[in-house]
């Protein structure tokens, strides 16, 4: 495995309109060294955007969720030493969010993740949001280390940012939670309506309160590669 390998995942569900903004910045990172676009059974031109890029794209024909698209990501890059998770919709990206999210991973005493806080955005509904609920932001940097002792990510879906956190926790490891100023995300009603995009919102809520209340069990049931000594503690 190369030592310094950093491979990017950007899981993407119907992001044809804004993916390609995302991928310019990430494919010019300098600590970026490959892409994967996750197209999580888009019905859009997801894929066809992606394909302008010099990326990888795994594709699927049926929805399975953010968490089964991470969980094959991280299988895909199985030459990675670090990943970076980057959303598809995110709005004024650039290189400094990506070093802010990866920097402290070559730190003298490393955390095993980081998750980032999105500060001083355009949109005050998701500064409030990251102000609470900080634990549910998908851009995020993880260690090797960290990664091969996850659980299975494929039940999770939009719980997966709960479970990684609460995973992290319950095995002890360190957490950074590096500011990302300026940045923010198209929200789920600018997508799809005021109408749609509620129901949508609805729906990824309630797949966040079930990993936030069943994640203890369900990495018992699905532990993936997790030791036995932290299998223990759960």
């Amino acid at each position: 495995m190369s030592s310094a390998k950093t491979v990017a995942l950007v899981p993407a569900y119907n992001e044809g309109p804004r993916l390609a903004k995302v991928l310019e910045v990430i494919i010019s990172s300098p600590l970026v060294d490959e892409t994967i676009v996750l197209d999580d059974g888009s019905t859009d031109n997801t894929a066809e955007v992606a394909a302008t890029f010099p990326v990888r794209l795994l594709r699927w024909e049926k929805n399975r969720g953010k968490g089964a698209a991470l969980q094959s990501g991280l299988e895909e890059a199985a030459d990675a030493s670090r990943f970076i998770f980057l959303d598809a919709d995110l709005i004024n990206l650039r290189n400094e969010h990506i070093e802010a999210l990866l920097s402290p991973l070559s730190g003298s005493q490393p955390p095993a993740m980081t998750v980032g806080v999105f500060r001083q955005g355009q949109k005050n509904s998701v500064n409030l949001a990251q102000h609470y609920f900080s634990i549910l932001n998908g851009q995020r940097a993880l260690s090797r280390e960290f990664v091969d002792i996850l659980p299975d990510l494929n039940w999770s879906r939009f719980g997966v940012e709960i479970l990684l956190s609460k995973y992290a926790g319950l095995a002890q490891k360190k957490i950074s939670f590096p500011e990302l100023h300026g940045l923010t995300h198209v929200t789920k009603e600018e997508k799809l309506g005021f109408y749609r995009g509620f129901i949508y919102r609805l729906q990824m809520f309630k797949e966040c309160l079930y990993s936030l209340a069943n994640h203890r069990k369900m990495i018992r049931r699905y532990p993936g590669k997790v030791p036995p000594e932290i299998l223990d503690r759960i």
